[in-house]
């Protein structure tokens, strides 16, 4: 099996067939369709049509954990676990794929050796309009700007990602996922994967994002919220974990001081 896409949802029946559909269209065919679903509606999930296909796999799960963050993480470790593919792409349940995504990704693959990659996804806005592809943040390369701030890669989000199947089963084994409970997969798996391989972020558009009020994030974009500083200050640490050591920088010291701050006044 090459591909193994693994679908994790929670009560996002409104996008899902769609999410569905875009993996049954793909014009590439060796790959396997799995999804990790922890919604309330089971009966509705339970008679859905696609599930009838010999490359789906369907799984209903009970959420293990309070934070969507470590519950998102369990539903991708099971759906891996369960999985048969040389290289896993992951897809949140309310995103969706091109029909040429898998193809594409075996051109790169059979062009170079990959570790871990990020297409740049198409933004989708209500009612299915597409809107804009995510800017590169090329300061993020500055010598200045890794020295002084950080050397977190960019990143595209969960749908965007592929990854070697030998690399994910190290992480699972070796970064501790589910001690980080305010980061999300994709900004584990990405600061995992730059610290210890090679990662690129070729191709475009071959991911279509879905933005709402409801994206696992939104929480966290408030630079005045307790939420916000919270985040960072477990991102510097988890950074400094993977890199098996203390790396201080403006930023970090900047983040730790606003953390304790919170803490100590407890806002």
């Amino acid at each position: 099996m090459k591909f193994s896409i693994l679908i994790n949802t929670h009560n996002q029946d409104k996008h899902l067939n769609k999410a569905i559909k875009s993996c049954l269209d793909q014009s590439f065919r060796n790959y396997e369709v799995i999804i990790c679903d922890t919604s309330d509606k089971k009966q509705y999930i339970k008679n859905n049509k696609f599930f009838s296909k010999e490359n789906i796999h369907y799984f209903h799960l009970p959420s293990k954990y309070k934070q969507a963050e470590q519950n998102q993480m369990a539903k991708i470790q099971i759906g891996f676990k369960k999985s048969k593919g040389d290289f896993i792409c992951l897809m949140d349940g309310d995103d969706y794929f091109s029909k040429n995504k898998l193809y594409f990704l075996d051109k790169l693959i059979n062009k170079k050796k990959i570790f871990f990659n990020q297409d740049n996804p198409m933004l989708v806005e209500k009612n299915f309009t597409i809107s804009k592809k995510i800017k590169k943040k090329r300061y993020k390369l500055n010598f200045l700007f890794k020295q002084f701030i950080n050397d977190w890669p960019q990143i595209y989000g969960t749908s965007s990602i592929l990854v070697r199947r030998k690399v994910l089963k190290t992480f699972f084994k070796k970064a501790k996922p589910f001690n980080w409970k305010y980061l999300a997969i994709d900004a584990q798996l990405s600061i995992f994967c730059k610290i210890n391989y090679d990662i690129s972020c070729d191709l475009e558009q071959l991911t279509k994002k879905n933005i709402h009020n409801n994206n696992l994030g939104n929480q966290y974009l408030n630079l005045f919220s307790k939420k916000f500083w919270i985040r960072r200050y477990m991102q510097h640490n988890y950074y400094s974990f993977i890199k098996k050591k203390q790396t201080l920088t403006f930023d970090s010291i900047l983040t730790a001081i606003s953390y304790y701050f919170l803490k100590i006044c407890k806002i």
